[in-house]
Formats: C-alpha cells, sequence, structure tokens
C-alpha cells in the first residue's frame, strides 16, 4: 500500500463526509472491538481507495464471509490449543499448494522461506499477544517479519486490524486476519480497528443519534446502540 495515495484518498472521503454527514468519524481514528466477537470478514470492500469512507450498496451482505472458517483463525486456534506444528495446519497446506502453482505468498518467493521466516514470526506474534497484551502500532514500531520482503513491510501492516461495518452496525473483518485471529482465540476483551469503511445505512444512524441522543429506541438495531463501539461519544452522558 503507498502511504501517499492512502492518505489521498482518506482526505478526499473526509472532506466529502464532512459535507454530507451530521456526524462524520475521523477517518484515522481507532474504535475498540471485541476479537471473539467478530464473525465474518469481508474481502470486497478494498484498502487502496482510502479509509473511513461511506458508501451504500450490498458489499455489507454480499461480501461477508465466516472468519471462524478462515485457514488463518483455524491454523491459529490449532497452533495455540493444540500446539500442533504450523506444516499440519490448513494454513500452511494453502500456502504450499500456491508456491507449488508458481504464485508467491506474502510476498515470499519459496515455501521453505515461508516456513523458516513467515511461520517462526506468527509464532512469536503470539507469545508476544499473550504475555505482554496487544500492543496498538501507534504505541510500538511496526517489525516486519522480513525487512527483506516489500509486502510484509507495506504501510497496511501498520495500521491496527481493518474492518468495515455494515447497514446494522455489524463489524466485519477486512484485514489484519492474524493479529484478529490471535487476539480472538487468546480471548482478548477488546483491541483497537480501523474503520475502512461505513455503510451508509449505518452512517444514517450515526447522524440520527447525534441528532437525538434520547431516540436510540427508533433505530431498530440487533444491538444496544450504547453498547455499540461506533457509537461511542455520541451520547452527551457517557462515561466511557
Amino acid at each position: 500500500m503507498d502511504l501517499d495515495r492512502l492518505r489521498y484518498y482518506t482526505r478526499w472521503h473526509a472532506f466529502a463526509n464532512d459535507r454530507r454527514y451530521r456526524a462524520p468519524a475521523d477517518p484515522w481514528a481507532t474504535i475498540r472491538v471485541d476479537p471473539t466477537e467478530l464473525r465474518h470478514h469481508n474481502q470486497r470492500v478494498r484498502l487502496d481507495r482510502g479509509i473511513g469512507r461511506v458508501e451504500g450498496g450490498g458489499w455489507d451482505i454480499d461480501g461477508r464471509e465466516p472468519f471462524r472458517e478462515t485457514a488463518v483463525f483455524r491454523s491459529t486456534r490449532r497452533r495455540y490449543e493444540e500446539g500442533d506444528p504450523w506444516e499440519e495446519t490448513s494454513l500452511y497446506s494453502r500456502a504450499k499448494k500456491r508456491f507449488e502453482a508458481g504464485e508467491r505468498v506474502r510476498g515470499y518467493e519459496s515455501l521453505d522461506k515461508y516456513r523458516r521466516v513467515r511461520l517462526p514470526y506468527l509464532d512469536d506474534l503470539i507469545r508476544s499477544i499473550e504475555e505482554e497484551g496487544y500492543r496498538p502500532n501507534t504505541e510500538t514500531e511496526h517489525e516486519p517479519a522480513s525487512a527483506e520482503n516489500d509486502f510484509e513491510g507495506a504501510y497496511v501492516h501498520r495500521l491496527e486490524p481493518v474492518v468495515a461495518i455494515g447497514r446494522e452496525g455489524e463489524v466485519q473483518l477486512c484485514e489484519g486476519f492474524h493479529r484478529a485471529a490471535i487476539a480472538s482465540v487468546l480471548e482478548l476483551d477488546g483491541i483497537p480497528v480501523n474503520v475502512l469503511c461505513r455503510h451508509e445505512k449505518w452512517q444514517q444512524v450515526r447522524d440520527r443519534i447525534a441528532s437525538d441522543p434520547s431516540a436510540t429506541h427508533e433505530q431498530e438495531l440487533p444491538i444496544d446502540p450504547r453498547e455499540h463501539p461506533d457509537l461511542w461519544g455520541l451520547f452527551p452522558d457517557e462515561t466511557r
């Protein structure tokens, strides 16, 4: 991810949101979510058009897939809970097939390099988060698995896990699968995330609450609006 391009598109969307909505969010601000409640991921929402966007359409329904069925989540849980070698997980099997097909995986050119560099890095990441807790990238410098791998050093990895928020407030993971999976498997209380995109209907919920915080009963949401992390700060009597 090119940082200059990310900043350019992010500024453009922030400019448009400020003029279109009553309660636009700071595009660079993080919200804190419970990783154990992440149920879906969404690969249709692309990062290359900036963060903090507001978009309509059916992306939040059509593009969502079960997060806990991903190779990353299942392999992380198996590695941590059962102690099985990475080589026996679906994450490794998937990488091996891609290498055999002549593809690169996360910027690595060979399965051997992936096994020697990437997998120990994941073990260190699990150990670090378990022992020290999740440390936001704003508080610690991102250390890529390999300084020689441009993919591992891409700017996107300096962000927190990246999410999109659907029309009813569901938080869907878009980037940062490994950190989110580790945090979920370790059952952490909460982690910071960057919001890539909000559904237009969800933004309308934010606007209505900002206009009249007392009208939460009119939102018809599957959760209590006061409990949603993306709505914190819109209620004047909050003590969070």
